[in-house]
C-alpha cells in the first residue's frame, strides 16, 4: 500500500485542521462574549473528537507511522499518542537503514506536509460549501444552534482555506479568484469578520504580486 493511501494521514489532517481552527479562536477570545464561548466549546469539542480519532488508529504504512510521529511530536502536549506509537513498533525488527526509507529529510517532511493538508481546490470547494450553508441556515431567533453550528463550519473553512498553501500557479489563480468573489461579496460585514477578513485581503493581494511575477 502506497503510504498516500495509508488512512492515518485523512485522520491527521482533521486532528490539524481542528487544532489550528480552536489555536485561532483562543487567540482573539472574549470570555465576557457568550457566543464566542459557545464557538470556541464547539471547536474544543471538535478538536477533542479529532485526537481521539487519531488515538484510535494504527498506522498502516511506514508513510503513515512517520507521518504520525512527526504530529505527536509537533503537539508535544498530546502525549498519549506516543502509546500507540510504541505499541505500532513493538516487536517489529529491521536492518534497513533510515536513509533508504527517508531519501532527504527536507523531502520526507515536505512528503509529510503534504500528505496531511488539503489541496487548494478542495479548501476552496469546501469553503463554497459551508458558506452557501450558512446563507439559507435558520436565522438565531428561529433555531440559535443551527445558526451558530453554521456560522461555526463557515469560520472553520475560511481558516483552512487561508492556511492552505498554493504549490502551482493553477492553484494560485483558483484561490485568488475565490478570494476576491468572497471579499466583494462581504465587503460590507468585513468588519465582522476580522482579523480573517484583512487576512484574506492581504493574501489576495500577495496572490496577485506572485502571479504577476512577485517583487521587481
Amino acid at each position: 500500500m502506497d503510504a498516500v493511501a495509508d488512512p492515518i494521514l485523512a485522520v491527521i489532517a482533521d486532528h490539524r485542521a481542528a487544532d489550528d481552527a480552536l489555536t485561532l479562536i483562543l487567540e482573539n477570545l472574549d470570555e465576557d462574549d457568550e457566543e464566542a464561548m459557545r464557538a470556541h466549546n464547539r471547536a474544543a469539542d471538535r478538536c477533542l473528537a479529532a485526537r481521539r480519532a487519531m488515538n484510535d488508529m494504527s498506522p498502516v504504512t511506514m508513510g503513515g507511522l512517520q507521518a504520525l510521529v512527526a504530529h505527536y511530536v509537533r503537539y508535544q502536549e498530546y502525549t498519549e499518542g506516543f502509546e500507540l506509537i510504541a505499541a505500532v513498533l513493538e516487536g517489529c525488527e529491521s536492518t534497513l537503514h533510515f536513509s533508504a526509507l527517508q531519501g532527504g529529510k527536507a523531502e520526507l517532511h515536505e512528503q509529510v506536509v503534504s500528505a496531511n493538508r488539503p489541496s487548494v481546490f478542495e479548501a476552496i470547494s469546501a469553503h463554497r460549501a459551508a458558506y452557501d450553508a450558512f446563507q439559507v441556515a435558520p436565522d438565531e431567533n428561529v433555531d440559535l444552534d443551527a445558526a451558530l453550528d453554521a456560522q461555526s463550519a463557515m469560520q472553520t473553512a475560511l481558516i483552512e482555506m487561508l492556511t492552505t498553501p498554493c504549490v502551482s500557479r493553477p492553484d494560485a489563480l483558483a484561490l485568488r479568484s475565490h478570494l476576491q468573489w468572497w471579499l466583494a461579496d462581504e465587503a460590507e460585514s468585513a468588519a465582522d469578520y476580522q482579523p480573517a477578513y484583512a487576512i484574506a485581503q492581504a493574501r489576495a493581494a500577495e496572490l496577485t504580486m506572485l502571479l504577476n511575477g512577485g517583487v521587481p
